[in-house]
Order: C-alpha cells, then sequence, then structure tokens
C-alpha cells in the first residue's frame, strides 16, 4: 500500500470526523455517513492493504487493488451528497461499493492462499468483518426494491456495519497493536485471535437480526460479545501503561478496548430504553472510535510515512504525534460522559482534541518541526 495514500487516508478521516461531529449538517444520516463513509470505510479498506501482507509475510498490495480505498472515498462523498440531495441514488452507489469490496475480498483471499506457513489468524478477523460490510450494503440495495422491509433492513444495515464492519476490524487490529504499543511479548494474541472470532461473529449476527425483526436475540448477541471484550480488556497491562505515561499511543488503545466494553454495556441500556440510538452511536465516537484512530494513527503514522525498519527519525516524530495522547482521551470521554447526561455542547470537547491533534500530524510533517521533536 503507497504510504502516502494512507497517511492521506489518516488525515482525510480525522478531517471527517471532526466535520461530522461538529454538526456540519443537521441530518442525521449526513453526517453519520460523513464520518462512517467518508473516513471509517476508506480508512480500513486502505490499512488493510497495509496490513494483510504483514499477516500473510507476501508482498506489499500493488496494482488495480490499491485504488479500491480511493474509490470508496470518492463513493462515500458521492453517498453524502446523494442522501444530502438525491436519496433516491443511496443503492447505487452501495452497489459500486459493493463492487469495490468484492475486488478487495478477493484480493485477500488469494493472499491467504500465498500465505508462507499459514495466514495470521488476524485475517480472518477482517475477511469477517468484510463480510458483514458486503451484507450491509447489500441490506442498501435491497431497499428500493422492498421497500416494506426498509425500516428492518435499515437496522440490519446499521448494525452489520458498525458492529460487524467497524467493530471486528477494530478489536482484531487493535489486539494486535496493544502488545506491540506496550512493548510486551504476548504469546496469547493468536489464541485469543482463533477463539473470540466464532463469538464476536456470532454475537454481531444476534445482534443486527435481533434489532432487525426479533429484540430478544440482540440480548443473546451482547451477552456473547461480552466475552471477547472482556478478554481484550484483560490484555492491558496497567503497569506498563503507567510507566509509559500519558504522552504515548498506550492511553488512547487502552481507553478504546475499556471504551468499546462500556459501549456494549451501554447497548443493553440502550435494549431497556435508557439509552437512545442517537446517544448510543455518539458514545461509540467518543468511547471507542475516536481513541482508537487518534492512538494507533499517532503510532503508525511515521511508519507508514516511511516503511522499513524504525530509526531514530521514526521515534522523533512518534514521540510528537503521542504528545497529549491522555489529554486528548479525556476531551473524548468528557464528551461521551455530556452526551450521557443530554448537556448542549458535548460534542465540543472531542472537536477541539481533533484539531489538536491535526495540528500535531500538520505540525510532525514538517522537516524542521520533525528535527527539534524530542523523544519522550
Amino acid at each position: 500500500m503507497n504510504s502516502r495514500v494512507l497517511v492521506g487516508l489518516v488525515i482525510l478521516a480525522l478531517l471527517a470526523f471532526g466535520l461530522g461531529i461538529s454538526g456540519l449538517h443537521p441530518a442525521a444520516v449526513v453526517w453519520r455517513h460523513m464520518v462512517f463513509a467518508v473516513g471509517v470505510l476508506p480508512l480500513i479498506l486502505g490499512a488493510m492493504l497495509y496490513f494483510i501482507p504483514v499477516l500473510t509475510r507476501t508482498a506489499p498490495a500493488h496494482g488495480g487493488v490499491l485504488l479500491v480505498p480511493v474509490a470508496a472515498v470518492a463513493l462515500g462523498a458521492l453517498t453524502v451528497v446523494a442522501l444530502a440531495q438525491q436519496p433516491a441514488m443511496v443503492a447505487w452507489l452501495a452497489a459500486m461499493v459493493l463492487f469495490i469490496v468484492c475486488i478487495e475480498v478477493g484480493w485477500i483471499w488469494r493472499r491467504r492462499g500465498q500465505a508462507l506457513g499459514g495466514a495470521h489468524p488476524g485475517l480472518y478477523w477482517y475477511l469477517a468483518a468484510l463480510m458483514c460490510l458486503l451484507a450491509a450494503l447489500v441490506a442498501v440495495a435491497m431497499r428500493t426494491a422492498v421497500w416494506e422491509y426498509g425500516p428492518l433492513l435499515r437496522r440490519l444495515h446499521l448494525h452489520l456495519n458498525l458492529l460487524g464492519f467497524l467493530g471486528l476490524t477494530a478489536i482484531g487490529t487493535l489486539r494486535v497493536l496493544l502488545p506491540t504499543v506496550l512493548a510486551v511479548p504476548d504469546p496469547a494474541t493468536s489464541q485469543y485471535l482463533r477463539n473470540a472470532l466464532p463469538y464476536a461473529v456470532s454475537a454481531t449476527l444476534c445482534i443486527a437480526l435481533g434489532a432487525a425483526a426479533w429484540p430478544p436475540l440482540s440480548w443473546l448477541g451482547g451477552m456473547i460479545w461480552l466475552w471477547p471484550a472482556m478478554n481484550l480488556v484483560k490484555a492491558v497491562h496497567p503497569g506498563r501503561v503507567r510507566d509509559l505515561g500519558v504522552h504515548h499511543a498506550a492511553a488512547a488503545l487502552v481507553a478504546a478496548a475499556v471504551g468499546w466494553l462500556l459501549v456494549l454495556v451501554a447497548g443493553f441500556a440502550h435494549a431497556v430504553g435508557l439509552v437512545s440510538a442517537d446517544t448510543l452511536l455518539w458514545l461509540l465516537l467518543f468511547l471507542f472510535l475516536l481513541p482508537l484512530v487518534t492512538g494507533a494513527s499517532s503510532y503508525l503514522l511515521p511508519l507508514w510515512r516511511w516503511p522499513g525498519q524504525t530509526t531514530e527519525r521514526h521515534m522523533r516524530m512518534r514521540a510528537q504525534l503521542m504528545r497529549m495522547s491522555g489529554v486528548r482521551v479525556l476531551a473524548f470521554y468528557l464528551s461521551a460522559g455530556m452526551t450521557s447526561l443530554n448537556i448542549n455542547g458535548a460534542q465540543l470537547p472531542a472537536v477541539l482534541a481533533l484539531l489538536g491533534y491535526l495540528a500535531q500530524v500538520g505540525y510532525a510533517f514538517i522537516p524542521r518541526a520533525r528535527n527539534r521533536a524530542t523523544i519522550l
């Protein structure tokens, strides 16, 4: 995967998050797709093109598959415009996204067959996530043909996207990334990925189908999802996190792991009517997505900027990007708390934290700034 494209996708995602949650458009469906269709989808597709060769010990991605995340950006932007101006076009755009995702799925499957010594179990989390995305896109494309099932298909699309595509991708990546960022050996990672995937997939399907058709099934799915989520939190080494301090990516990634568990608990509150669907989505953003993306990107951006062995310049840039990581986490969690209490302006702390991080990213890419950065 071209390193410049990956860096661009990260910056685009951060901009999309900021514009989406700041209330650029009053319609919820529009800003949500600004965040997920323009920000999350292309970033995940691009990140997979980077990680799959690592998981399969094969050559870096090359050729036409590199255009998949770029096409996803264009189609995501068109989807946002269509939702605001011409909703009838959304089903056709979903079909186009379906096509490009199939290209990436086929590429991953071929790389699986070429893996030296067998593919890393993390690959199957990515495949499962993409299968959920394909099913979610089919649900959107079908809505024009079966309007009477529109609400059912919308709920199916929403849960397959958030818990399936986003959730499976993020948790699979986070379980591998946490020990790396903490710099501690963790031989249980592969075992976790093998054992937890069936639970995570079945839980996602139960929640999605339950939300669409039979609510009691969602309760079962929520209970099942708790097991992988709690085991993910157990992988955290509190002493090591304290040693690394607040100016380290570990603070954000641990916050994301804990945040996923909190979102699942909030899901039960939503099921009994204590938390609205809108509030639950905000909590997903503030407690999980934003800490995850800022934390992971602060660690990975230097590697994507200069592929290869880690050097002093990687460390300088990483130290600069990770600075204030703990403060950003506090801002995101503050927004989550304000949202839970229905306090006006709940998005403001998160938006300010995102703007600050974007400024850090831009400054870190200035050569003089990189040279002045100090290793913490």
